[in-house]
């Protein structure tokens, strides 16, 4: 099996990191390469790197993770994979602590000392960044970002497609809306609704994200 890493940029360079560092125990893919729609292809950080449309999907040895930070996008890539027909992988840095109740969904990523509690719920396509605490009885929909050394309060539930910045956190309980972006340091104290763009310490709204983008 061929593990590709969809996106070349900086994060897609961290996942592949953890990817080799999980092959070294697992031995679960016998190459791992890049795929960039949008970057040359050839010889790229000690691997290849290929363009989706050159990837022969049809001989059945590939799976694919999407290394891009903006959900939004994430669900692009995650569909143009799924259209191809390439199965999905998971992936977890080995230092990551797992809880053998939580479920996790096809394509997340897990990176390293993350920790995932009892009963906690990931779904498709999540990606849990360095230090992030996810606590009991968490719900994160698809395509969501939990970002470095953020905290999310148990039993919070969180949308699809919702990003939460570096070290910022949510009261346990918390409902945060589709779409929404918790920026880098917040503090959330009540219900975030679908869309909303907060910061601070008390978290406020301070815009919306008609365009569905955290990074311009």
């Amino acid at each position: 099996m061929i593990l590709c890493i969809y996106g070349s940029g900086g994060l897609g360079r961290e996942v592949y990191d953890v990817a080799l560092r999980r092959n070294q125990t697992s031995n679960s893919w016998k190459k791992i390469i890049f795929i960039d729609d949008f970057e040359p292809e050839g010889e790229f950080f000690g691997t290849s790197r290929i363009k989706l449309a050159s990837l022969d999907a049809g001989a059945g040895n590939y799976e694919g993770l999407v290394a891009v930070g903006e959900p939004s996008f994430r669900e692009k890539l995650f569909n143009k994979l799924t259209k191809k027909r390439i199965s999905i992988a998971n992936l977890t840095d080995p230092t990551a602590i797992i809880s053998p109740s939580s479920t996790i969904g096809p394509g997340s990523i897990i990176l390293e000392y993350a920790v995932v509690k009892a009963n906690a719920e990931l779904a498709t396509n999540v990606l849990i960044q360095p230090h992030s605490d996810i606590g009991h009885d968490i719900k994160i929909g698809n395509h969501s970002v939990m970002s470095p050394f953020s905290a999310p309060g148990g039993g919070s539930v969180f949308g699809d497609r919702v990003f939460l910045g570096m070290h910022s956190s949510c009261m346990e309980g918390t409902i945060i809306g589709d779409d929404a972006i918790i920026g880098m340091g917040a503090a959330v104290f009540r219900d975030v609704p679908e869309g909303a763009t907060v910061v601070g310490n008390p978290a406020r709204v301070t815009k919306g994200n008609e365009q569905g983008k955290v990074f311009k």
